[in-house]
């Protein structure tokens, strides 16, 4: 459904630029938090795309660094990755030099004037006001797009006309029908229409294909969105033609991008982007729970294909303000008429960044933020919606996160012991991630684990300490531990190799770990240490966990067995009942 979202005051049919901000001097400003932010959802950011990042970083050839960069191999991915001939493709620094070099070429001539929609990407007008351009803004904050009163403003003083889809900050998607009358007006008068598509993979469509075709139409794209790379500072435009590719590349200096950005855009466009699709599948997921959240806390958002939501609270400068008080920071626009009261928030990543956002709007907005933890389905969703009798607010959400810190190591993690598949893992020890994504897939979790350890020391702390924070987010997910089996036991083969768990979550701790490891180390991880972790989660679980490798020749099947067995045994001890706490004393 389309929101009729618009603001109180008269709006005129199009805006010059000063009426849109309130200074011509203004360069790209945001407003300044007084607090600190731990949780950064004011600027569009995603998780980026490159797995084992630190990995490719430290196998990167020497000679990028000391060497100019050559963009020629990033142009041809690109190329392949766009179905457009390469030449055809300029690689630029973001999306936004990009839109500078296309302005700047534009309004040289007699025609000064781009004429684009209101709200948009700010840094259209200053870039304009840069080179000596004027605005002209056509509202547009929700529903279908102007069209015929875009179109009429566009006329012989026109230089260039610019669309953002889908748009920032609302989020709106321009259909091709429009952009066909859009274009055909800009042809008319001779001027080119630009669309920046730096949000179009979170979009439903993405009609690439049919755009790349036009000869008067220029895209810009980027790396910093949806592959989470914004760090980099790596764009790309698609050109309608080789010269004009040529004037664009012509119009910067010889080497824009640096060679470190240009190979990690290469390699995520050549390995990760599977990764990136997901990042974006789950991002889309988070959008819907999120849409839902600050509607049942009073706002209203406007439909959105990006990867953030703009959203209308009577009180918005006071939830900007008590979000950044408990260290969340979103998008406040102190100084458009348009976007008075309007708050944009990005979308978050993870369980636990929305938890985070979720407990501090709840508070602010007095809503329970239980029934949050349900939403999200970081309780029983799938139980739930099976058995549509239930009420939902009688669930538990068997839900943790955390943020441990150490001298050794930074973790940040959420479980949710009654999952959908949402499983990201982040350790820096290959093989780890690998235990790990196993550990949580077969025991049906959620687990969303980062750590940054002293890999530089050993993997000896990394280990531990993640299966001291495992451990430890699982008891305290449990609560009092009433209502489950508490015994569960287990065996698991692969291949030659067969291990058996029998685990009792009693709340006394007691590992007893006998994997029959030969070799020094599986990858980058020290078996020693494997043995280490399983003790060491058994310690802050609290359990009697005994885990024993009963055949095997390769170590590496031994140890997945493990994992595996332990995974299988720990889902079985974790299934609800509708008992008590299951000891004779009333207490684990």
């Amino acid at each position: 459904m389309r929101s009729s979202l618009l603001p109180t005051e008269p709006i005129p049919t199009f805006f010059p630029y000063a009426v849109m901000n309130q200074s011509d001097n203004d360069g790209y400003q945001t407003p300044e938090f007084q607090n600190k932010i731990t949780l950064q959802l004011s600027r569009n950011e995603s998780t980026c795309a490159i797995e084992n990042l630190g990995d490719k970083l430290a196998h990167l050839d020497h000679a990028l660094i000391s060497n100019y960069p050559d963009h020629q191999e990033l142009q041809y991915q690109l190329g392949q990755y766009c179905n457009i001939p390469a030449d055809r493709v300029v690689v630029t620094a973001g999306g936004d030099d990009g839109i500078d070099r296309v302005i700047r070429h534009a309004i040289q001539g007699s025609a000064k004037t781009i004429v684009t929609h209101a709200p948009a990407f700010e840094m259209v007008d200053i870039y304009c006001r840069n080179h000596g351009g004027s605005m002209t803004h056509v509202p547009w904050l929700a529903g279908d797009f102007p069209v015929k009163q875009f179109v009429d403003q566009i006329d012989e003083q026109t230089a260039l006309v610019v669309l953002t889809s889908p748009n920032n900050p609302t989020g709106g998607v321009i259909s091709m029908d429009v952009i066909h009358e859009v274009n055909q007006a800009a042809k008319k008068v001779g001027a080119k229409l630009l669309i920046d598509h730096a949000y179009i993979e979170f979009a439903d469509q993405n009609p690439l294909a049919e755009l790349i075709a036009d000869d008067n139409l220029i895209i810009i794209r980027t790396f910093s969105k949806a592959w989470g790379l914004a760090g980099l500072r790596v764009g790309y435009l698609l050109a309608p033609s080789l010269e004009f590719a040529n004037t664009m590349r012509n119009s910067s200096g010889p080497f824009p991008v640096s060679a470190v950005s240009l190979e990690l855009a290469r390699l995520s466009l050549m390995e990760f982007q599977h990764s990136m699709e997901h990042n974006v599948s789950q991002i889309k997921k988070f959008r819907e729970l999120l849409i839902d959240l600050v509607t049942q806390c009073g706002g209203n958002s406007i439909e959105t294909q990006g990867n953030f939501i703009l959203v209308k609270f009577e009180d918005a400068d006071q939830i900007w303000k008590g979000l950044a008080e408990d260290g969340v920071g979103v998008r406040i626009f102190t100084d458009n008429v348009l976007l008075k009261n309007h708050l944009r928030i990005t979308c978050p990543t993870c369980p636990a960044d929305y938890l985070q956002l979720a407990q501090s709007l709840c508070r602010l907005c007095q809503v329970d933020f239980e029934l949050q933890k349900v939403s999200i389905g970081v309780a029983h969703t799938q139980a739930i919606e099976a058995t549509p009798e239930r009420d939902a607010s009688n669930e538990t959400a068997r839900v943790w996160t955390s943020d441990r810190r150490t001298k050794e190591t930074s973790i940040d993690l959420a479980i949710n012991l009654d999952g959908s598949g949402l499983i990201e893992i982040e350790t820096g020890i290959g093989f780890l991630d690998h235990m790990l994504t196993a550990l949580a897939f077969h025991a049906g979790f959620d687990l969303q684990l980062k750590c940054d350890g002293d890999l530089h020391v050993d993997d000896h702390h990394t280990a531990e300490d993640c299966a001291l924070a495992l451990g430890t987010a699982i008891d305290n997910a449990l609560g009092k531990r009433s209502g489950i089996k508490r015994f569960g036991y287990a065996y698991a083969p692969l291949d030659e190799s067969l291990a058996r768990t029998v685990i009792d979550l009693s709340g006394r701790p007691w590992p007893e770990i006998h994997l029959n490891l030969e070799r020094e180390m599986i990858g980058m991880w020290a078996c020693e240490n494997i043995t280490h972790f399983f003790q060491s989660l058994a310690m802050t679980l609290k359990c009697s966990l005994h885990i024993d490798v009963l055949r095997g020749n390769n170590d590496h099947h031994r140890a997945e067995a493990a994992f595996k067995s332990c995974a299988k045994a720990l889902r079985e001890a974790l299934t609800k009942t509708s008992g008590e706490v299951p000891s004779t004393k009333g207490v684990l």
